[in-house]
């Protein structure tokens, strides 16, 4: 059987798609910290010339990183809700979102918004992946009957707020499980959402 040879852009995409998976396997096992253009190249069998021929800075490449965790969150997120026999059940959606959360992959966002808190040059470059993640999830939330009656900034504002708890959970649940208090946590939660929920649809005076 001859051999089929790839072309050139298909290479350049392998040798690109390499580096990411390289990326997001140094953070999720060493942390951010340990992330560098030799450890990279290193994992991904790619030459510093290699790297920079498809990335020009290395927060190029962090950045696409943390835009393909975003793609494959969201990805398992809607996987996850439509097996759901019942979306409109806010406890399983939430349920679902604290997989998702606790997901080792998710550690590579948090790791990368923590540093970001005094790295500029990556904020920046972080800045315009959270805004289309977060549009994203925005645009498959709006189809769920949960949010039925809320305007998007509503919609955004419970989303985000649940994000950041449930990642505050995923950060303390690696380290600190508790599973006493699972269960406990995931009501207390349930019912602030649903109270929120509740108040947002009261008609106005």
């Amino acid at each position: 059987m001859a051999e089929i040879r790839r072309t050139q852009a298909q290479r350049r995409a392998e040798t690109s798609r390499a580096l990411i998976d390289a990326t997001i396997d140094t953070i999720v096992e060493k942390g951010y910290a340990q992330v560098s253009v030799k450890e990279i190249c290193r994992r991904a069998g790619v030459s510093h010339g290699g790297l920079f021929g498809r990335f020009s800075t290395l927060f190029d490449l962090v950045a696409a990183a943390a835009a393909e965790v975003g793609v494959r969150q969201r990805e398992q997120f809607v996987a996850k809700m439509v097996e759901l026999p019942d979306r409109s059940d806010v406890r399983a959606l939430l349920t679902v979102w604290r997989e998702v959360a606790r997901d080792p992959i998710n550690a590579v966002w948090r790791e990368l918004i923590v540093a970001a808190r005094t790295d500029v040059a990556l904020r920046e470059k972080l800045a315009v992946v959270r805004y289309d993640y977060g549009a994203a999830m925005l645009a498959d939330g709006v189809k769920n009957p949960v949010l039925e009656g809320l305007s998007q900034e509503q919609a955004f504002a419970l989303g985000s707020m649940v994000l950041f708890c449930l990642d505050g959970d995923a950060i303390n649940a690696g380290p600190f499980p508790e599973p006493q208090f699972e269960q406990l946590r995931l009501d207390a939660l349930t019912t602030m959402v649903n109270g929120y929920l509740a108040a947002q649809r009261e008609p106005r005076p």
